[in-house]
């Protein structure tokens, strides 16, 4: 009865009886090894995914990116966990990949050096053309876009001004944004819309606050879904529409869609 009562307990409990013997299995290591096999895998800051956002931002307004290859990069920089993970994101760009921890080829913008001037490419790196369109320096600080009894469109690779005055009467306007250069951290886009309509279009993710418009007879569209991108520039729609309507979407994804 005694052996049969241990031989339960020993069920429960998972000790080993033998004999007159006792054996405790090793119970299992609770710190899971995650697996760190080089330095690359070792878990990033928050303050190494904020430094590749800024140099993200600034290549932004360098024209080296356009407005969606920022939002896909800083979705990317703020999503990573290792970093490995970092490194391949600023690759393209002057700065180079991020440098793990304990290498020696961190170039000096990542020790808090100003970038060299002129288009410098890490070694290895094709250089990127320049891109027609685009001219280096600050951003254009404003533009005045007018639709009267017609249209206006701005698509493919333009550069966007700091503000944007935006009038349609009985007219239509649209604004492409997703492979534009946006240099300016905010971009400010006024709108008076008088039986007209401005669409504005931009990749998922980047902050667009059309809060401060009056409507009169009119309609507002918000037809973003996804999370605001932490860092992308911000695109803040005032003014006023009239029996019109200001559209906010993103790329339509289908040839039919």
């Amino acid at each position: 009865m005694l052996g049969s009562t241990c031989g339960r307990e020993s069920e429960r409990t998972g000790v080993v009886v033998s004999g007159d013997s006792y054996e405790v299995p090793e119970k299992p290591d609770r710190h899971v090894d995650p697996g760190v096999n080089s330095p690359a895998d070792l878990r990033c800051s928050d303050v190494d995914r904020e430094r590749v956002a800024e140099a993200l931002r600034q290549a932004a307004g360098e024209g080296r990116l356009t407005l969606t290859e920022l939002e896909e990069r800083l979705d990317a920089t703020f999503k990573a966990r290792t970093y490995g993970d970092l490194q391949p994101i600023t690759r393209d760009l002057p700065q180079g990949p991020y440098p793990i921890p304990g290498a020696s080829s961190a170039g000096p913008q990542w020790h808090g050096q100003p970038p060299a001037p002129g288009p410098v490419q890490p070694a290895g790196v094709p250089q990127r053309p320049p891109e027609p369109g685009v001219k280096p320096g600050a951003p254009v600080p404003k533009e005045q876009i007018n639709a009267i009894l017609g249209e206006d469109k701005r698509k493919g690779r333009w550069e966007v001004p700091a503000r944007l005055d935006v009038v349609p009467i009985l007219g239509s306007v649209e604004l492409d944004f997703t492979e534009a250069v946006v240099r300016s951290p905010e971009v400010e886009i006024r709108v008076g819309v008088v039986l007209g309509n401005v669409t504005i279009v931009v990749p998922e993710g980047i902050d667009v606050r059309i809060d401060s418009i009056t409507n009169v007879l009119g309609e507002r569209k918000m037809k973003l879904d996804a999370p605001v991108t932490p860092g992308a520039p911000i695109l803040r729609v005032s003014g006023f529409v009239l029996l019109g309507e200001v559209t906010v979407r993103p790329p339509k994804k289908g040839m039919f869609s």
